[in-house]
């Protein structure tokens, strides 16, 4: 199943939530599901993985209707979309940074880091190339898959979660690579 339907089929499971919460302002429910996050990555910090995975998976839901609600109800504006992708920035360094003050004492730590370092260079190479009116949405580890290896990694708890990590670490590098070749491909001066 191509990511497209299964992301059509996400948003007909959350059709129910998404009516009840239509009445809410979408940039409410964006800042509401940021905070779910931040309370979700003291949860990871303090070794509580799978409790910080559980809450993790309710800031990602509303991250997920925030947008859906907002074009329902004819509320998108550019103000919106700038806040959710700035507070998603926070919220990826929130969880990686979570999940390198658990693992300190190991090699999780420098993992996160790495995996943070590729999540953030992915999402800089997608915007930088929107800044030159080039549209790259494809990768292999966009956000929402980035996500939900996270979360996967958090419920299957401490012996496993380093596992996650360094597919993370190595993926979310290969991405924001894949992305800088494709942005050099579709600028028309080569890449200058």
């Amino acid at each position: 199943m191509d990511r497209n339907k299964l992301m059509e089929r996400g948003r007909l499971l959350l059709s129910p939530l998404i009516k009840i919460l239509s009445r809410v302002p979408p940039n409410i429910l964006t800042f509401t599901g940021f905070l779910i996050v931040v309370l979700s990555s003291v949860f990871i910090a303090f070794e509580k993985f799978r409790t910080g995975g559980l809450i993790l998976i309710a800031g990602t839901i509303l991250d997920a209707i925030d947008g859906e609600i907002a074009r329902r109800n004819k509320k998108v504006t550019r103000f919106g979309a700038f806040l959710d992708s700035t507070l998603d920035r926070y919220a990826d360094f929130l969880i990686f940074f979570g999940i390198a003050i658990a693992g300190r004492e190991s090699i999780l730590a420098p993992i996160s880091i790495i995996a943070l370092l590729g999540s953030y260079a992915t999402s800089y190479a997608r915007a930088r190339a929107d800044s030159f009116d080039i549209m790259i949405k494809e990768g292999l580890f966009t956000r929402v898959e980035r996500t939900v290896i996270v979360i996967i990694g958090l419920l299957a708890g401490h012996n496993y979660i380093i596992y996650f990590m360094i597919v993370l670490a190595i993926g979310t590098n290969i991405t924001a690579i894949q992305r800088i070749a494709l942005a050099y491909k579709r600028m028309k001066d080569g890449g200058d």
